[in-house]
């Protein structure tokens, strides 16, 4: 049973719970109910004088847009965690987003401020986390650490740790101080703190470097050469699929720009005005494509050289369910039994190396966005208006200009020797 030391007209009071010594404040706040508080310490005269500070900063801050009582980052941390789950199950942000995030903060955020008032955190407090965290792999509490854990798509997920040994890249700097910026903007939202407090989070400059693409006669090379692997008569059947389906992959993609995510997610259905047009001339197959990936969807106008691959699939359906066509819910990379392929990045790799195009002149990687960046490129040689292009597939057109365009000034060779007049 509780038991009030201090009784009378205060607009608080502080007590003792059974069993304990340590006296504690309990007072209402309009809008926020009542507020209990320990006050640490066993001396009444004490507990009293520390009480009626309480009091006093819960009533400012509540004057000035603030919950009453203090939060911890800790608190607020997982509290936040929470909140973006609730915006990913709601599909109000992108669906990964809560899976990304809750591990960050768990992993970095919360052991370095864990239980400081999040409205004491300063600018001071930013910078000392930033010199943590870079060292946190190399010299800091994950230089011994094994393994990581998390939960994805709600499964565990337990890999080595020895690929994070390394100071995070500009791009992953960058990444996380957008995190947990939002975090402290949320907080603010939430009246834990005011905007006059959010600290000063940095967010790196990321040079622009634009992702491998391939020329124009590397991807006849790669086409030719996952044509014959294709034929090979000396493949089984399944390995004679999965050549043919990255065979698919590669004219789609070549001929569309699409996001590998966006090609990923694509059913039939998605494929505008392709079932009621089969058979007809390929220039009177206007067909459209409905794409979803990076949180957003859009229509946009392909290639009419993407149907060749989009005929290949079709077949390769109807080949393994007895003529039956596949119906829009379909996956268009799909396996025999209807299910979505998530990545044809071994098949990928495994042709890139055939080839020798596993990297590009600057030894950079390249991987299925890398014909993205080619449909870019080619559009641009083409003469296409960088406005359209940029709506067509879903960026910007200062996207295109730091990290697609990759187009060398030898297709231009004749516009920069004009005749000059004297």
């Amino acid at each position: 049973m509780e038991m009030s030391r201090i009784p009378g007209k205060q607009p608080f009071t502080i007590y003792q719970r059974p069993g304990s010594n340590i006296w504690w404040i309990r007072f209402s706040i309009r809008g926020e109910g009542q507020i209990r508080k320990s006050l640490g310490t066993p001396d009444e005269a004490e507990a009293h004088r520390i009480a009626i500070k309480v009091w006093h900063e819960a009533q400012y801050r509540k004057e000035n847009g603030m919950r009453a009582i203090q939060r911890t980052f800790r608190a607020v941390a997982e509290e936040f965690c929470d909140h973006m789950d609730q915006l990913a199950r709601n599909g109000e942000v992108r669906h990964d987003r809560g899976d990304r995030i809750r591990p960050l903060v768990e992993r970095y955020f919360v052991p370095f401020f864990d239980r400081k008032p999040i409205d004491a955190i300063t600018d001071a407090d930013l910078a000392r986390y930033i010199t943590w965290r870079k060292a946190y792999w190399t010299s800091g509490p994950g230089k011994d650490q094994t393994h990581l854990e998390y939960i994805r798509a709600g499964k565990r997920i337990r890999r080595p740790a020895t690929e994070m040994r390394r100071v995070p890249s500009l791009s992953s700097q960058r990444g996380e101080a957008v995190v947990l910026r939002q975090l402290f903007r949320q907080a603010a939202k939430w009246g834990y703190i005011n905007q006059s407090q959010i600290p000063d989070v940095e967010t790196p400059r990321v040079p622009p470097s634009p992702r491998p693409s391939y020329s124009a006669q590397e991807i006849e090379a790669l086409r030719n050469l996952a044509e014959a692997r294709m034929i090979d008569p000396d493949i089984n059947r399944e390995v004679r699929r999965d050549r043919s389906i990255l065979y698919a992959y590669m004219t789609i993609a070549a001929n569309t720009g699409m996001r590998p995510t966006e090609m990923r997610n694509l059913n039939w259905g998605d494929v505008l005005h392709y079932r009621e047009n089969i058979g007809r001339p390929i220039g009177e197959r206007d067909i459209r494509i409905r794409a979803r990936g990076k949180g957003k969807a859009r229509e946009f106008v392909p290639q009419f050289g993407a149907l060749a691959g989009f005929d290949m699939l079709w077949m390769l359906w109807k080949n393994g369910h007895e003529d039956e066509a596949p119906t829009d819910e379909i996956p268009v990379f799909s396996a025999p039994d209807g299910r979505r392929l998530t990545s044809i990045n071994k098949s990928l790799n495994a042709l890139l190396d055939a080839a020798n195009l596993k990297t590009d002149h600057r030894g950079r990687k390249r991987d299925a966005y890398s014909f993205r960046h080619f449909y870019i490129s080619q559009q641009l040689r083409a003469g296409v208006d960088v406005f359209v292009l940029a709506r067509n597939t879903g960026t910007s057109p200062d996207m295109i200009d730091k990290f697609y365009g990759q187009v060398s000034v030898e297709q231009f060779k004749d516009a920069l020797r004009p005749s000059w007049v004297v």
